[in-house]
């Protein structure tokens, strides 16, 4: 393939995918040196590498995270390995975000998937590590790939060989507080056909504390009423295991086939106990109770991918469709006591079960259709299909049966049924030194919410379009690029779900079956510098919101508060991030993480300020000191700055983690240990205002986790006549 086409190819897709290559037509070609800034990361296969991949590969429009050479990613899971990613943060709940922005989508190999779901902070938990080839951070993704998400998207990228000949490796580690995981993965390469799977346990242990003050006043007169205080401690042991299994055949040169599935489920069963104390406004003790809580769960996400490509003859042009279903399923028990001291001694039971069910389908048909040497023009369609129920059923305590019996003012069922319809076209023009790519995206979504206890329907139905551009220019030293888009975060079920949870009769959250769609339009300005040793890509970017979700707590009662989501805020945020890598030869890599970004935040409402800015900073230092050919010690270091929210702030929070490995048999094993949370500073402390409530909240888990583990590596390759030049295009 020419030199231009290459180019083409990569502008096509916006720098969103990774190169696309045809076969070369001679074997000289697979020789020549390939200048991969130009196009992003490139999988080589059937070619051998000696010096090892950073950790950061960073480009202007995205940031790819490689976890062979984290330690971490040994013994952690996903949700660990995201904390060390440039631009992403992962709080004490396992709560991501990025760029400050919660609303983002996390694809899996360049999908939706029920993983991610509404659960997906669990199931980011219960992920292996060592599953994970790569993630990348894309902030102002192509109109080839769904506008959802205002800050952009994560993609996880799991792995599959594609070395010939049978390949695998078995990992085991052993923690502290008897906590183990283990994995073992295998692919098979021959001929036409590449088989891989894996299989993965994890034992967790999960022990989570909190304490919360709250003040009570009189929102008209402005006198104390009253005071409370909780101490949560939680324990759970969550056993998730993982499988992929997945199959490709390559029928001839143009046809190729493949069908893959994921398995993740997760059992655990909690139990909590909350000490609560409620004082009058002369500081007198009124009531003592603590609620306990026993709540066995259960969790099931499945998926099915299945493809079709068609190469053209036509050098460059394809065709790809590909189908994907998914279910998740939730069950959950939770069985309450109330044991009250003060004012009497009385035992008050009440229960409450949450069952959920949800069905995905996703359908793609792509067109990659070179026009010309140096003119592109691709355009597809794409399908989303979501079909969702919710029950919720509440017991209470009745007193003249002395049981607990259900109450139908609380028990209710939520249905939601979603269609969205998605058709893009991409157009793109390479130069000497300019390129530029633009695109747009057209969907009409459906939605039709049930509120079935009510017998109430529904429906909030919308057409957008979603434009964007790609401008880059090539300098001497590194390379100059504008990008624009357009996105949206799309309200799930929990969000419209008007129904309250109470999971704690003190505290409901409850949906707003009339929440419509964030809108953002986000544009981005960065530069890529490079030398031998150093590697700096400093950018700057803004976003504009509309119809933004507002999280408003208000006051049912003197003790009982809803939180609940409206759309009440347009606001415009910018930032500046750097990410910079260094490396000293081959014994010594560093890599920074910085974002610093304002928030300024308008709402439409007198029960909040008229405007409110947010400021804050986040930074990961991570560094590798190679001791010796064969022994490596990393730590990453991430602080993130206090910052405000709509009622309140959250206070600064820091954590450092360490690890060690050491090659043994010719780089066939490796030993490993892993420390989490170093110095035990991993907390999360909040302030909350309102005219009627002070809180203050302190949350902290038993993140201090030691792992001991191997990693053992074995194949053996099939040598083939003809060696080719193969790259991913998932994503």
């Amino acid at each position: 393939m020419s030199r231009k086409k290459m180019i083409i190819t990569c502008l096509l897709l916006g720098g969103q995918v990774i190169l696309l290559a045809q076969k070369p037509k001679t074997d000289t070609l697979s020789k020549q040196k390939i200048d991969t800034t130009k196009f992003g990361s490139a999988v080589l296969q059937e070619v051998k590498v000696v010096a090892k991949k950073n950790m950061i590969a960073s480009s202007i429009d995205r940031k790819v995270y490689t976890t062979a050479q984290d330690i971490m990613s040994q013994s952690g899971s996903a949700s660990d390995i995201l904390r060390n990613v440039p631009s992403v943060e992962v709080d004490i709940d396992g709560n991501v975000s990025l760029r400050g922005s919660g609303d983002m989508q996390i694809l899996i190999n360049g999908r939706p998937s029920p993983l991610m779901g509404t659960n997906r902070a669990q199931a980011l938990q219960q992920i292996p590590a060592n599953t994970i080839e790569r993630i990348e951070v894309i902030t102002n993704p192509s109109a080839k790939y769904r506008p959802d998400g205002t800050a952009g998207m994560i993609n996880i990228v799991l792995k599959k060989n594609t070395k010939a000949g049978i390949n695998g490796n078995i990992t085991g580690n052993i923690g502290n507080k008897e906590r183990a995981n283990g994995s073992v993965n295998l692919n098979y390469k021959s001929g036409k056909w590449n088989l891989f799977g894996s299989y993965s346990l994890r034992q967790d242990e999960r022990n989570r504390f909190s304490h919360t003050e709250r003040t009570f006043y009189d929102s008209n007169s402005g006198k104390l009423t009253g005071t409370y205080q909780d101490y949560y401690r939680s324990k759970a042991r969550p056993l998730a295991p993982f499988l992929r299994m997945g199959m490709e055949y390559t029928i001839n040169k143009k046809n190729t086939i493949g069908i893959s599935g994921n398995l993740l489920t997760t059992r655990l069963t909690r139990r909590d106990t909350t000490q609560r104390y409620f004082y009058d406004p002369n500081q007198q003790l009124t009531t003592r109770v603590n609620r306990e809580r026993f709540a066995p769960a259960i969790e099931h996400e499945n998926d099915v991918t299945a493809f079709w490509q068609h190469n053209f003859d036509k050098e460059g042009k394809e065709f790809r469709a590909e189908f994907t279903a998914s279910t998740q399923s939730e069950n959950e028990s939770n069985y309450y006591r109330n044991v009250y001291s003060l004012p009497t001694n009385t035992v008050i039971p009440d229960n409450n079960f949450v069952i959920q069910h949800e069905n995905n389908q996703q359908v793609t048909a792509d067109w990659v259709n070179p026009v010309s040497s140096n003119v592109s023009f691709d355009y597809g369609y794409a399908g989303s299909f979501i079909q969702q129920e919710i029950t919720f059923i509440t017991q209470n305590y009745d007193a003249a049966s002395g049981t607990v019996i259900t109450n139908p003012l609380t028990t209710n069922t939520f249905r939601l049924n979603q269609q969205v319809h998605a058709a893009y076209a991409t157009w793109s023009k390479s130069g000497d030194h300019w390129g530029i790519m633009g695109g747009l995206r057209a969907e009409q979504s459906l939605v039709h919410s049930n509120l079935v206890t009510k017998d109430s329907v529904v429906d909030n139905n919308y057409f957008m379009v979603f434009p964007t551009i790609h401008i880059t220019y090539k300098l001497k030293n590194g390379q100059l690029q504008l990008n624009y888009s357009k996105r949206v975060n799309r309200p799930n079920g929990d969000n419209l779900n008007p129904f309250p949870e109470y999971m704690d009769n003190l505290n409901l959250r409850a949906g707003n079956p009339l929440l419509k769609p964030e809108i953002v339009h986000s544009i981005e300005f960065g530069y890529q510098w490079k030398s031998k040793s150093w590697s700096l890509v400093p950018s700057i970017y803004y976003r504009y919101k509309t119809n933004g979700f507002t999280t408003i707590t208000q006051k049912l009662n003197d003790s009982v508060f809803l939180t609940t989501q409206q759309n009440l805020s347009n606001d415009q945020s910018a930032g500046f991030e750097l990410i910079a890598s260094y490396k000293a030869s081959t014994w010594f890599t560093a890599n920074l993480s910085n974002n610093i970004f304002y928030n300024l935040i308008n709402f439409g409402t007198i029960n909040l300020p008229k405007q409110k800015s947010i400021f804050a900073m986040s930074t990961n230092l991570n560094f590798s000191f190679n001791i010796t050919k064969t022994t490596m010690v990393q730590s990453t270091c991430i602080f993130r700055s206090a910052r405000q929210t709509i009622q309140g702030y959250f206070y600064p929070t820091f954590v450092s983690n360490l690890g060690l490995r050491q090659d043994l048999w010719q780089g066939k094993m490796s030993a490993i240990i892993t420390v989490s949370d170093v110095f035990g500073s991993l907390r999360q402390r909040s302030y909350l205002q309102t005219p009627f409530l002070y809180q203050t909240a302190l949350n902290y888990r038993d993140s201090q986790v030691f792992y001991v583990g191997f990693n053992y590596r074995f194949g053996k390759t099939i040598k083939k006549a003809e060696e080719k030049l193969q790259y991913d295009n998932a994503l």
